[in-house]
């Protein structure tokens, strides 16, 4: 590779007419290389790879006929005028912070090296789908967030050497995070400003992707089936609201609304007897008017209003389309499926055509969905742990612990689909209908759930190593594919 450099700078020189004697002393003394500018990296997305771009140098002569790349203070590949290079090497380790230099060469001359640093992390593959050319989430980088506003990152933080170069992989990879009752209303808008900022990492064409799980109550003991909001809760979670928008204002950020959204339907169904369809429908208007407020936060924004899965749904489109536009599906980009279920892929993906279609009859078309695939890599449907008719005990989906192997069986969770707009790629294992629907109707698969946590469903917040290694040992994906 050297000798290739060394002739093709040569021939460079010449032609510039500004080639020096290659006499022993005219190699000693050699011409005064200026060093490269605006070092820049970025992660290859389903690639373990960094890419590295540069500026020629603004002072020196010659300005920068070749370069080297340097990682970790060693030579990697040389660059001829050309100001790119990919370091693509089998042996980077996720999760490893790397210096990336490059410096500028002729013959035995070098210039001094300009340095950055990039964390190696799990970057989506983010291509267009010919059938769904306006998604607003492809075509663009993903922004990882690797903060310590995420479980998995402050979990992994804590383990040795050897644990975290072994499950890196969930905590470098992309997850949409929750954005919760947790977060004061008053941190709403710096922690949303914080989370996008730390996305971006200094480039605000990244995209953010988030989640909003702040309506109160919900779920558990303080559920929505037994009371609505308060005039006071729904002020404050209008606040909280109005924070978020005011921070995303016109960054590129995606938002998964309210995950388990088909409670307002369940909602709906409980209360309208007993307080009216008015008061009952307390909970959608909410959420329409969530639609609308983070919708039009910026030109940049894309919202995803959440309603539940197709196995609890038990496959019916009409309620879930009804409450959809009911809770402003019309201001956003579409809708949020499997979120806390683990159901079958291919189900949700057809499932996904049939709402968008009864949408577009209600006169709401190109309504496209994301399906979250964190946790259905052996997937099972709701009715399989919780049988029709059974005295048992509800078992909640998210509390199935993760498989001991692969092809398990019995229900149990394991890592689905990569975070990625390739929703139609051959190496899901779709059956050609379904990948067909999934690359018209399906803007991306997403992590949202968060298999690593014990108890997620109960707001369980702290990463296991144990789950973690499972969860991998078990995962029959990879994100490195073409």
């Amino acid at each position: 590779m050297k000798s290739r450099a060394l002739a093709a700078a040569v021939a460079v020189l010449v032609a510039l007419g500004l080639a020096v004697a290659l006499s022993p002393a005219a190699e000693s003394a050699g011409p005064s290389l200026g060093a490269p500018v605006d070092v820049q990296t970025t992660v290859v997305g389903g690639q373990k790879a960094i890419r590295v771009t540069w500026g020629a140098p603004t002072a020196g002569i010659p300005a920068g006929l070749a370069y080297e790349v340097l990682l970790d203070g060693d030579t990697v590949g040389t660059a001829l005028v050309k100001t790119s290079f990919v370091i693509d090497d089998p042996s980077l380790v996720v999760g490893h912070t790397y210096e990336v230099g490059v410096r500028s060469t002729l013959l035995v001359n070098h210039s001094s090296t300009t340095s950055t640093y990039q964390q190696l992390y799990v970057a989506p593959v983010t291509t267009v789908q010919a059938a769904n050319p306006t998604n607003p989430l492809a075509g663009r980088e993903w922004g990882v967030y690797r903060g310590l506003q995420d479980p998995a990152v402050i979990g992994w933080n804590q383990l040795g050497q050897a644990q975290q170069d072994k499950l890196a992989p969930i905590a470098m990879i992309h997850k949409a995070k929750f954005f919760g009752r947790w977060i004061t209303d008053g941190q709403a808008e710096q922690k949303t400003r914080e989370y996008i900022e730390d996305t971006q990492a200094g480039d605000p064409q990244r995209l953010t992707i988030l989640t909003l799980f702040r309506m109160f109550p919900w779920e558990g003991e303080a559920s929505i089936l037994k009371r609505l909001p308060t005039a006071a809760e729904q002020a404050a979670y209008k606040k909280f609201v109005n924070g978020m928008a005011e921070a995303i204002g016109s960054n590129r950020v995606a938002v998964v609304l309210q995950p388990d959204g088909f409670f307002a339907w369940k909602a709906f169904q409980v209360l309208a007897p007993k307080l009216g369809r008015k008061a009952a429908l307390l909970p959608a208007r909410m959420l329409s008017w969530t639609s609308k407020t983070l919708s039009e936060a910026g030109p940049n924004v894309s919202v995803y209003v959440d309603m539940g899965s197709e196995d609890w749904a038990l496959g019916k489109v009409a309620p879930v389309a009804k409450f959809l536009k009911l809770s402003g599906v019309k201001y956003a980009r579409g809708f949020s499926l499997d979120v806390s279920h683990k159901n079958y892929l291919d189900r949700e993906i057809l499932f996904a055509q049939r709402v968008s279609q009864a949408l577009a009859k209600m006169g709401l078309p190109n309504k496209h969905a994301v399906i979250d695939t964190s946790d259905n890599g052996q997937p099972f449907a709701g009715k399989e742990i919780n049988p029709p008719g059974g005295d048992g005990p509800y078992t909640p989906p998210g509390e199935i612990d993760p498989c001991t192997k692969k092809n398990q069986g019995n229900p149990c969770t394991a890592l689905g689909v990569p975070p990625t707009t390739d929703v139609a790629n051959d190496a899901w294992g779709l059956k050609p209908g379904v990948a067909r629907a999934a690359a018209q109707y399906v803007d991306a698969y997403l992590w949202v759930s968060r298999p690593w946590l014990p108890d997620q469903g109960a707001g369980g917040t702290k990463f296991s190593p144990d789950f973690a290694t499972k969860l991998l040992n078990t995962w029959t994906f990879s994100p490195y594919f073409s």
